[in-house]
């Protein structure tokens, strides 16, 4: 029996769990996002913002020159609050001389599930449905083909969009295992583009090392901006918020330049320090947990921080079963190898969400993965090609490792863990 040292506690779905680790690992922190106590009046900091945005003309300015506007907010998958963000744009347009019936607002939902009016209201607030025409985009209708990125991405867009004279994008910024981070320019690829754009856009993984929280080198990103540079999107609004979603600051203006002062900022949010990599990461899915699909952003926060064949314990309760995408769930099942992942999304045999299930494939190539849950029955675990443990004591067991260095991670899924000195 191994000896234990201190109770840790971290989330699995709405309770807690509790357990110990070995007295001979080297514990190097429960490390977590920041809790902000920073309260914004929401309305007064989007004006703030887009009275003086970032490498951009203030917005009442553009838009008297305009005579109709459709905004783009992100659809249910991400935490955005369109519902306070919109309120203020509209005012703003309406002081330049853009009436309300002159607006429209897109659900730029890429290629996941269209909004109904009980998620609209949701995501939008119902003064919003009541003041200005809302839509879902629809990926594989009412496009219009704008061009060629650089990388080669031929670009379908939102007819609706693409025929707006003043174009804003919103959004918020959070780490995300393609983009590097969620906001800027992916309001508009995936977020409005057509279906055969958003495939060839992510299939593009294959020229980079996608990672989680970095932008740097990312060509899906890049490929991102081109596009939105070559419509014309003339502001975005992008939020940084804290763990419990609270709006932390408000930037608007440039596509890019914009967004990277977002991204500075969730750093400081989601960032935690490490002074190296680790034997053992236990990370905890929260708050990403309903499904498999939706944990796995955990996952890759947690390779940043093992080592190479090192140990991740991921801790997911998975209510809901591997995925709500049919499609995402077979894939998943049949445990693919990376290559032939890779093969069916270049030839758009795939959709772009299941970039997630390539690197999901690497990520399992360079480490250990043992999954906690009850949610999901062990053998569909080990059917996708990972070790299943009942609880997390088990796990540890399973683990092999002694005089272990560890980390963990109570909200793995918003964690982004920084290397020092990388």
């Amino acid at each position: 029996m191994v000896n234990k040292l201190r109770d840790i506690q971290i989330p699995y779905g709405e309770k807690q769990i509790k357990f110990r680790i070995p007295s001979d690992w080297n514990l190097l922190g429960v490390l977590s996002p920041k809790v902000t106590n920073k309260r914004l009046d929401s309305y007064e900091a989007v004006l703030r913002a887009v009275r003086n945005p970032v490498d951009a003309e203030k917005l009442y300015s553009i838009a008297q020159r305009k005579r109709d506007a459709v905004i783009i907010s992100d659809d249910n998958a991400r935490p955005t609050p369109s519902n306070l963000i919109i309120p203020p744009l509209l005012d703003e347009l309406n002081r330049a001389g853009i009436s309300d019936r002159k607006v429209t607002v897109i659900i730029g939902v890429g290629l996941h599930e269209h909004l109904n009016e009980r998620d609209m209201e949701k995501k939008l607030g119902k003064t919003v449905l009541e003041r200005v025409n809302v839509l879902n985009h629809d990926p594989d209708n009412n496009l219009t083909h704008i061009g060629k990125t650089p990388q080669g991405v031929e670009i379908l867009i939102n007819k609706k969009v693409v025929e707006a004279e003043l174009k804003i994008g919103i959004g918020s910024v959070t780490p995300h295992e393609l983009m590097g981070f969620t906001g800027g320019a992916g309001i508009i690829i995936p977020g409005v583009a057509g279906r055969q754009t958003i495939n060839q856009n992510h299939s593009m993984i294959k020229l980079f090392r996608a990672e989680f929280g970095k932008i740097e080198g990312n060509l899906i990103r890049k490929d991102s901006e081109d596009a939105a540079r070559l419509l014309g999107l003339d502001m975005i609004v992008n939020v940084t918020m804290d763990v419990n979603e609270n709006i932390y600051d408000v930037f608007a203006g440039n596509v890019v330049s914009a967004h990277q002062k977002a991204v500075e900022q969730a750093k400081k949010i989601y960032g935690v320090s490490l002074e190296k990599r680790v034997d053992v990461v236990i990370a905890s899915s929260h708050p990403k947990d309903a499904t498999f699909g939706k944990s796995m952003k955990a996952m890759f926060a947690s390779s940043l921080a093992a080592k190479q064949n090192g140990v991740i314990i991921h801790v997911a309760p998975c209510w809901d079963g591997l995925s709500h995408s049919e499609i995402f769930e077979k894939m998943l099942l049949e445990n693919p190898k990376p290559k032939k992942l890779f093969k069916m999304l270049d030839k758009g045999k795939l959709p772009g969400e299941s970039c997630v299930l390539y690197l999901y494939s690497l990520v399992k190539s360079k480490h250990k993965i043992i999954v906690v849950t009850d949610g999901i029955e062990k053998k569909v675990i080990e059917k996708i090609g990972l070790e299943y443990a009942e609880d997390l004591e088990t796990a540890i067991e399973k683990t092999g490792k002694q005089n272990a260095d560890c980390v963990i991670f109570p909200w793995g899924a918003v964690t982004l863990p920084l290397l020092k000195g990388v």
